[in-house]
């Protein structure tokens, strides 16, 4: 509950500086523009963020009223104490939870896939290379 009040006053805080600061201003300068708009796409990041984390804790909230709180929801294992109390409101078991990513990452597109250095062998044909002399 602390958390779920603390994400809601930042959020709110965030928000109404990101209005705040430009009441009434007009800018001529392309500058200030794009430092404003760099400025709101960090505020609605934000906010989507603590939205997701309040939708969490909204569910664990409900776990408890339905005295499921502490079940994984996949194989209903009691999920381990140290684990509720890094992540409160944690849905799944460490193991559940670690066949959950594999599998997410799986199927990421290619474009979020974590870059690789090359092997050995595609790297020295790169590296014995020369530039062309003057």
């Amino acid at each position: 509950m602390r958390r779920r009040g603390e994400l809601l006053g930042a959020m709110h805080t965030e928000l109404s500086h990101s209005r705040g600061d430009r009441v009434g201003a007009r800018y001529n300068d392309i500058a200030d523009r794009a430092t404003d708009a760099f400025y709101d796409g960090l505020a609605q990041e934000y906010a989507e963020i603590a939205t997701a984390d309040l939708r969490l804790i909204a569910r664990a909230i409900e776990r408890i009223d339905s005295q499921t709180y502490g079940l994984c929801e996949v194989c209903s294992r009691p999920i381990p104490q140290a684990r509720l109390r890094a992540l409160p409101f944690a849905e799944l078991c460490v193991d559940c939870k670690r066949k959950e990513e594999a599998m997410a990452a799986r199927y990421r597109p290619a474009q979020f896939a974590p870059m690789l250095p090359p092997d050995e062998e595609q790297a020295e044909p790169v590296m014995r290379r020369r530039l062309p002399e003057d």
